[in-house]
């Protein structure tokens, strides 16, 4: 194989749409480097300009001062969903001086990059992550190794032991984005992700509707659950929230990282 130079694979990539073609080629060139294989950029960028997303490529992805492995055919973490990570961590904080040991149900977990950067800024915690997707679930055993991670379809499915008592904190990334909207996402993520992770029904929120009930039953009173929605989805979603059980809702925004999350209180 001839060995393109820098400036042809930054071409390349820029040419399949890449808009930080040259920070992308320093992540495939990090890869290739670690791999200790002479043609694995080529075959990295080769890969990439086919629309692969490149932490699928690299094997992991950035979020927030983390690194977290993500295989193929997993949800790639957004880094707008740091922001819900960063709720969830804080309540933790919170709690981590006081009697007994706080409890985070990281429900949807994909990678486990939510359940991993809490337990990275309170270490401690004790951590159960679920997922329905079977590669999910094995990518979120890698990341959270001391977590219970089950493969189940909702919380009100889970029956472990370590998972019967309530939670002080519920992280539910639930897919969000209305059927009819999922064309308009980028190639990447709707050939190399799983449907079941983008997909929220008619108008985004039937993940929130169907779980919404079970995940507030998770929790002990005064507990928190923390979700992710679009802006113009907050009246709605919260309206859902209140609907079963929850005491109140909060909008918590980061115009940084374009993020926008619901807190309810129970």
């Amino acid at each position: 194989m001839e060995m393109r130079d820098g400036e042809a694979l930054v071409a390349a990539l820029r040419g399949s749409g890449s808009v930080f073609a040259e920070q992308e080629l320093a992540e495939l060139q990090r890869a290739a480097d670690e791999s200790d294989v002479l043609e694995a950029i080529e075959m990295f960028v080769e890969r990439r300009t086919l629309g692969e997303p490149i932490e699928h490529i690299v094997g992991s992805a950035r979020f927030a001062e983390l690194r977290i492995i993500v295989h193929p055919w997993v949800f790639v973490p957004r880094r707008r969903t740091e922001l819900v990570a960063t709720i969830v961590a804080d309540r933790l904080g919170e709690l981590a001086g006081a009697n007994g040991t706080p409890r985070l149900l990281d429900f949807g977990c994909g990678s486990g990059a939510i359940a991993a950067l809490a337990t990275h800024r309170v270490p401690g915690i004790e951590v159960v992550a679920v997922d329905a997707e079977p590669n999910a679930v094995a990518c979120a055993r890698v990341n959270l190794p001391a977590a219970l991670v089950v493969h189940a379809s909702g919380p009100d499915a889970l029956d472990d032991h370590r998972a019967s008592e309530p939670f002080d904190v519920v992280a539910a990334n639930l897919p969000y984005v209305p059927t009819a909207e999922l064309a308009l996402m980028p190639h990447e993520a709707r050939t190399f992700e799983p449907q079941l992770a983008l997909d929220g029904g008619r108008d985004g929120l039937d993940p929130l509707r169907a779980h919404a009930p079970a995940i507030v039953q998770r929790l002990r009173v005064g507990g928190i659950a923390v979700t992710e929605v679009a802006p113009h989805q907050v009246a709605a979603a919260s309206a859902i929230l209140t609907g079963v059980g929850f005491a109140s809702v909060a909008a918590r925004t980061d115009e940084r990282i374009g993020a926008t999350a619901l807190v309810a209180t129970r």
